[in-house]
């Protein structure tokens, strides 16, 4: 299965629109064309995961006092945002049944993160493709669905946006 994910439903919908019918909605997706050939397309709703709080690394972090600061853990860590758990679910069972995946985050920094953030999560080793739509017309959805592209040439956006919003804000430090 071919599985497209959008940062949010209503580019879901268009991308599911270009896509061959019949569409069957489920909760969280929608399967696109039949047999073999079918695709399914899946949406974020804004961030599905967070920072770990410190408290999740340390338990005496959960107090913080300035001789502990910088609080750097040796690995920086999300967990599941409460309220959207359920869509996170439907993409984590997903995610595990595509053989391929498209990236269809809006074409931006936090686009790219919101998506690279749930498949390095569930650690999908399923070939990444993306995708970038800023127009959501028919013509302009369809067109970008036909060129897609990897994603090796993204991951330095994904880099900044991480650095800008993790540990930054975690260490207390500019």
């Amino acid at each position: 299965m071919q599985l497209y994910i959008a940062e949010k439903p209503s580019l879901a919908r268009a991308i599911a629109a270009a896509l061959p019918g019949p569409h069957q909605k489920g909760q969280g997706w929608i399967r696109c064309g039949k047999g073999e050939d079918a695709a399914t397309v899946s949406w974020c709703i804004g961030h599905l995961l967070e920072p770990a709080e410190p408290a999740h690394y340390n338990p005496t972090w959960k107090k913080w006092r300035g001789e502990d600061l910088p609080l750097i853990p040796d690995r920086w860590q999300v967990v599941p945002k409460d309220g959207v758990r359920q869509q996170l679910s439907v993409l984590e069972s997903l995610i595990r049944q595509a053989k391929t995946i498209v990236h269809a985050g809006d074409p931006d920094r936090e686009g790219q993160l919101l998506v690279d953030e749930v498949l390095r999560y569930t650690g999908t080793k399923a070939p990444v493709f993306r995708i970038l739509i800023n127009d959501l017309t028919p013509s302009a959805v369809e067109k970008a669905i036909r060129a897609p592209g990897t994603t090796g040439n993204i991951g330095v956006c994904h880099i900044r946006h991480w650095h800008d919003s993790g540990p930054t804000g975690f260490t207390g430090s500019i």
